[in-house]
This record gives structure tokens, sequence and C-alpha cells, in this order.
């Protein structure tokens, strides 16, 4: 991966999903540098300590990006029609749906092949806003399961980075402390 903490530098990420809503993140440098995002619901730790006000959305809201298509499949969820949106040449239907309070997640959608092509989550409500959007492509078949093997990452209008996946895993089994930091 690609940062723009970090110029010049390509990282590694690991990491580890499972639905609903539970994330780790880990990412390494080859300066040393690094972090650890952890993600059980709705509690979050970066580096071990608590997370809370703005990083513990960005998790929530990280974690609901990986689980749009089953989120937007989902019995009972509300969707709002929020129009189009023009990426790379094609229109995209835009569907968004609430996945907390204040957190709202943006799928666009190619119509000819059903592939969420970008996203866009925010926070909605009091204090500074945070918008994330990510681009995906290169999709590829796993276990069955479609997966973007590129992404590419903003940051309230900001590029943030690249993410390239070289390798996923559909794992089944338990989690053995995976989501707690």
């Amino acid at each position: 991966m690609t940062s723009l903490l970090h110029p010049g530098m390509t990282g590694r990420i690991g990491r580890a999903f499972r639905r609903p809503g539970r994330l780790r993140i880990e990412i390494a440098y080859p300066d040393r540098s690094g972090e650890v995002r952890v993600l059980d619901g709705s509690e979050g730790w970066r580096d071990g300590a608590p997370a809370s006000g703005p990083q513990l959305a960005a998790m929530v809201l990280h974690a609901a990006r990986l689980d749009i298509p089953a989120l937007l499949a989902e019995k009972g969820r509300k969707l709002a029609e929020r129009g189009t949106w023009q990426h790379e040449g094609k229109t995209l239907r835009v569907l968004a749906f609430e996945v907390g309070p204040g957190l709202e997640v943006e799928a666009g959608i190619d119509p000819d092949t059903g592939l969420i092509l970008r996203s866009r989550s925010f926070t909605a409500g009091p204090g500074r806003p945070v918008e994330f959007v990510t681009s995906y492509s290169e999709f590829r078949e796993v276990g069955g399961v479609l997966f973007a093997f590129r992404e590419g990452n903003w940051a309230n209008g900001a590029t943030t980075g690249e993410t390239l996946l070289s390798r996923v895993e559909v794992v089944a089994g338990p989690d053995q402390g995976l989501f707690r930091p």
C-alpha cells in the first residue's frame, strides 16, 4: 500500500474482516513504523488504546465499505436512491444507507455489471465531517466471492494512497481474539 503519510514508501497491509462490524488492520512500513486498528462492533482500538470519535467512526466506516454487498442485500435495511455518479466513463447508480448514528455509506454501482466501482462514506452530524472515497478495480473471484484487488483512497478530497491486494483468503472458523486489542 501507499500512503500520503509515508511518501515514497510502500507498506504492507493485512486486513481481517468478519460480519457484522469486526475488522483488524495491521499496517507496516520499511522504516518499522505502522499501526494496528481493531474494531469489534461498537468498540475500537488503535495500537492497543481505545479509539473514540473520528478514529472510531473511520474504523466503523472502513468495515462497512468491506461489507457493502451484504449490507445492500440485508433484509429490512433502508436504502436511499442518490442519483448517479460519473466514474471512469461509466454512469453509476448510487444507493445509500446508514451504518450507525451519523454514519452513512454510498455505493456507486455499475448497472451493466452490478459491480460496486466506487464508494463514499462519511460522518453526517455535528463536529468536523469526515469523508472517505474509495474506487474499486481489478476484480477477481476467491472462494466464489468477487473481490476488488485494487483500491484508490481519498479522505476529505485529498488522495491518501492506494491499496493493492496480492492475496485474499476466505476463512471459516473461530476468531480466537483476532478482533480484540
